[in-house]
């Protein structure tokens, strides 16, 4: 974000560091650490903003991120501002009060209000509204978590089988941008992934629903005739499909989804890696285009920038695929500097 560097790890702690550009070789130099916000590994970290925009139809700029979201297997996630102070923590449990795993996470920016996404152990989704988040912990109501602005089923555990793997429910997550919108609702896109392998697309339907200022003033909004809206995902069931995209996609093998991405783009395409040791590029309405093998160990990091994707999986190198190499250089090959 901007000159700063969030980092976690394995044990839950996390730090800032900052670009000093009055060295000769602009090294990072760490400036602040956040020991007691988690007790496990932290699976996501991502800036976002706790404003609300007029306009659905465009993204916030990066710039105007205030806060960063860190979410651990522990079942914690947390809201720190731009300087690592916490703003807002809690710890989510399942229905008979015990502890869940948080497995996967991102964040949708699409739009007016940013919407933070959390794939758990117990195969569900949980949504929670940023700028909600921040109002319940300016009441005081932070440790535990209030009701999510949605909940849903995407990968049922008792029916993943396990494959030697200790991975269950939700295990990666992302999301795929901005979905068809109506008069009345504007939707976006979410893909999970599972402990079987099996990548699932989902359409979250945000639904306006105005208020008037005596019903405003019944739920305690001070007279603010703002509309309320509630958020859906769809399909709802099995016999259920999306228009134009396909909802299920398969082609992975011998273990979990390890990492999901989209480029949100007009024409977007889905990648997925999984245990099995390939990545693959998927076409939201008609199903697997191409896949990539040959990595070392398994991929658990994509990032992609329109024709270049960044992994790990060729053990301690990072990894660059360049998409927009013209063919004559690929067909002459290259070399490496020495």
């Amino acid at each position: 974000h901007d000159d700063t560097l969030y980092t976690a790890g394995t044990s839950g702690g996390m730090k800032m560091w900052r670009m000093n550009d009055q060295l000769e070789d602009m090294k990072m130099i760490p400036v602040h650490s956040v020991d007691n916000a988690h007790q496990g590994e932290v699976v996501v970290l991502k800036t976002l903003s706790s404003s609300i925009r007029d306009d659905d139809d465009q993204d916030t700029c990066v710039s105007d991120h205030n806060l960063v979201l860190s979410a651990s297997v522990d079942g914690a996630f947390a809201l720190f501002d731009r300087d690592g102070d916490l703003v807002y923590r809690c710890e989510l449990t399942d229905d008979d009060g015990n502890q869940i795993s948080i497995t996967s996470a991102d964040i949708d920016t699409t739009s007016a209000e940013h919407v933070i996404y959390l794939g758990l152990s117990s195969g569900h989704v949980v949504g929670y509204v940023a700028s909600d988040l921040v109002n319940h912990a300016s009441e005081g109501s932070g440790g535990i978590c209030p009701v999510p602005k949605c909940r849903w089923l995407a990968h049922d555990p008792s029916s993943q089988k396990n494959q030697g793997h200790n991975k269950h429910g939700v295990t990666a997550l992302a999301c795929g941008g901005a979905g068809r919108s109506t008069h009345s609702a504007s939707t976006s896109i979410v893909l999970t992934g599972g402990a079987d392998g099996v990548i699932k697309q989902w359409e979250m339907i945000r639904q306006r629903h105005g208020n008037t200022s005596s019903q405003s003033q019944e739920l305690g909004n001070g007279g603010d005739s703002s509309p309320e809206w509630t958020l859906q995902h769809w399909p709802r069931m099995s016999s259920q499909r999306m228009k134009d995209r396909a909802h299920i996609f398969q082609g992975h093998v011998e273990g979990p989804i390890t990492a999901l991405v989209s480029d949100g783009e007009r024409d977007p395409k889905i990648l997925s890696a999984g245990s099995d040791g390939t990545i693959r590029f998927w076409d939201p309405s008609k199903g697997e285009l191409y896949r990539m093998d040959g990595f070392h160990c398994e991929v658990s990091s994509m990032c992609l920038d329109r024709e270049i994707l960044v992994t790990n999986g060729m053990g301690e190198y990072v990894c660059v695929h360049d998409f927009d190499v013209p063919d004559d250089e690929i067909n002459g090959g290259f070399e490496l500097d020495s």
